[in-house]
Order: C-alpha cells, then sequence, then structure tokens
C-alpha cells in the first residue's frame, strides 16, 4: 500500500499540475468572460485543486505507513487465504494483491509482448472489447504464477486460465444476456466438465461459492473488510477482499484471481 500510496501522490500532483498550468493558459487565450466561456475555467480549476490536494494527502498516507518485511518471491498460492486487490496508479492497468499489512503477495498485469498493449491506456479495452487481452499474474521478482486471457465476442466473455507453460488449467463463460443485472457465470475444467457455477446475489456484488458438498470455496461481501482500521487501509474507503475456503487447490484459487480481477476491477 505504500507503493500504492506513493504512486497514487504523484498521479496526483502531476495531474493537478497539468491542469493548473492549462488553467492559466485558457484564461489568457481563450478566456472571453465568465458568462461566456468562464465555466471551463472554474471546472478545471476545481479539479486541479482537489488534485493537488490528493496529492498532498496520500503523500502524507505512504509517509506515515512503515516498511514491513519483503515477503519471498517464491511465493506459495496455496497459501493465499484472501485477496485483497489494490489497483496501481500507471498508465497501463496494473493490480496488487496485497496482505493485512498492506505488503504486495503477488501483481497481474498485461502479458509482455502484445503490440496491442498500448490500447489498454483505454478502460474499454481492457476487458478483451475488440481483441483478446492477455494478463499474467506474477511474483514481484517477475516470475509467472499463470496466465489468463479475456475475450468479449459481444455475445459473452470467455476467460481462458493457462499455466506458464501454455497448458489449460479451465474456462470462465459468462454470458451477457444473462448478466447485465448481476455477474453469473460458469468455471469450467480444461476438459470441459463444470468446475463451479457463480452467480452474486444482488447488484453489490455478494457471492458464495460452493463446492459438491455445499462447502464454501470463495466468498466476496462488497463493503465489508476486516482489516479498514489497520494503517496502511485507513487512507481510502473502499476495498475489494474476498476469502477463500481451506479445502480449494492452488489452481482454483489462480481461478479465481482471474474472475474476480475481473469482476472487481473497474
Amino acid at each position: 500500500m505504500k507503493e500504492i500510496y506513493r504512486k497514487t501522490s504523484i498521479f496526483s500532483f502531476i495531474g493537478g499540475t497539468g491542469l493548473t498550468l492549462y488553467c492559466i493558459l485558457y484564461y489568457f487565450i481563450w478566456y472571453e468572460g465568465f458568462s461566456l466561456n468562464g465555466d471551463v475555467l472554474f471546472e478545471l480549476g476545481i479539479i486541479g485543486v482537489f488534485s493537488l490536494g490528493a496529492g498532498v494527502y496520500f503523500k502524507k498516507a505512504y509517509e506515515k505507513l512503515i516498511d514491513h518485511p519483503v515477503v519471498d518471491s517464491e511465493i506459495d498460492v496455496e497459501n493465499i487465504g484472501e485477496l485483497i486487490l489494490k489497483r496501481v496508479p500507471s498508465l497501463l492497468p496494473k493490480l496488487y494483491n496485497v496482505d493485512h499489512n498492506g505488503q504486495p503477495l503477488f501483481q497481474i498485469k498485461p502479458a509482455k509482448g502484445q503490440f496491442r498493449n498500448g490500447l489498454l491506456l483505454f478502460q474499454s479495452f481492457e476487458k478483451g472489447m475488440l481483441f483478446p487481452v492477455n494478463y499474467d499474474i506474477a511474483a514481484l521478482d517477475g516470475s509467472i504464477l499463470a496466465t489468463f486471457q479475456i475475450k468479449n465476442n459481444v455475445k459473452q466473455f470467455t476467460l481462458t486460465l493457462k499455466k506458464p507453460d501454455g497448458t489449460v488449467i479451465g474456462r470462465y463463460i459468462q454470458q451477457l444476456s444473462k448478466s447485465a443485472m448481476k455477474n453469473r457465470g460458469t468455471l469450467y475444467h480444461a476438459d470441459g466438465l463444470v468446475w463451479r457455477q457463480l452467480e452474486a446475489k444482488n447488484m453489490a456484488g455478494d457471492i458464495d461459492v460452493l463446492d459438491e458438498r455445499g462447502s464454501r470455496t470463495a466468498s466476496y461481501r462488497y463493503g465489508l473488510f476486516p482489516y479498514a482500521t489497520l494503517p496502511a487501509f485507513q487512507s481510502t474507503a473502499h476495498h475489494e477482499h474476498v476469502r477463500f475456503g481451506a479445502q480449494i487447490s492452488s489452481e482454483e484459487k489462480l481461478a479465481y484471481v482471474m474472475i474476480f480481477f475481473f469482476w472487481l476491477d473497474g
């Protein structure tokens, strides 16, 4: 979280400074009077002031956080019991899964070598619109834990999870016509057999995923976060939190990482 707050502060300062300079140019070049086009100058100025204020706020936030011991880069997915997904301010989409101290455990980022990665600057392309997008689930040292692809063919989303060697682990399919109001879909094994059925309980997105015996394999509750009072999370109001069942495999956890990234990232 310290690194996330630091980058948020930098992006806010850059945005606020840029808007402030633009307002100055706008005043001397295009400004004709408040009744004519002063509303544009006023609105941009307000946004610029708020951006600079956010920069100061998050600068103080990361300066207050202490540095915890660095997590071993050889992450053991089997021992991870929850997801706390936090988006990192960057030009391309990037998320960290952090622990209860706010320390990054692994990252989710666009796979290297995609010639269309530049289009991911626009959020509408992040979920596979027009062309499939590949993401890496990677340890902090860059080693790949798994990869997944998101494809949107207008009728359905198809998410495919693969091992680093390209072997398919499973696929998640979400029909657009059946998930317009709330997320629902089916996770399949590589051989096409149904693995899990997933369906949000309500518009907020609350969800429980059960196995064949009725035991919970994953759960998400909108707005409920057990670590909200800890220093690492006090500076932001909303946090994404997913609990894993103790009995599920590493591959199933990676499948949920893929699905909840798709559901919860903006």
